[in-house]
């Protein structure tokens, strides 16, 4: 299920309008709606650290599914960049599969995964706004 579907059925389930959880979430509720209807997916850790608590869901139910973060390292780093990428989602599916990691531990692995996600984005942007200048 993709991020935005994972949202509205999140957000229907608990009775919420998209301005309801705007205002549960602190954001417009335009944001909400790209989330469910355009594919984008918010800019923060802390923002889907904000939906899981809204929602009671792990962190992890919200991180974005393994075929887009394949083809997103496919776009940046080519045809080496998605065999790694595969590689990296293969190993992560079984370390949780394994059952040998806590929920706490997987939240953790997530969470830094996350991090170092929304870092790596936010240095694109600002490495593409210095090129505009």
């Amino acid at each position: 299920m993709k991020f935005g579907e994972k949202v509205r059925d999140l957000r229907k389930k608990h009775s919420l309008t998209q301005d309801e959880l705007a205002q549960c979430l602190g954001i417009n509720k335009r944001t909400i709606i790209g989330w469910e209807r355009d594919g984008r997916y918010p800019r923060s850790i802390e923002m889907l650290e904000k939906m899981a608590d809204v929602f009671h869901v792990p962190l992890t139910y919200l991180q974005p599914d393994q075929s887009l973060f394949i083809e997103r390292a496919a776009e940046a780093y080519g045809k080496k960049g998605k065999i790694e990428a595969q590689h990296l989602a293969f190993e992560l599916t079984e370390l949780f599969a394994s059952g040998e990691l806590t929920p706490q531990d997987m939240d953790g692995i997530m969470y830094e995964m996350h991090k170092a996600y929304f870092k790596y984005r936010e240095q694109k942007r600002e490495k593409e706004r210095i090129m505009n200048l």
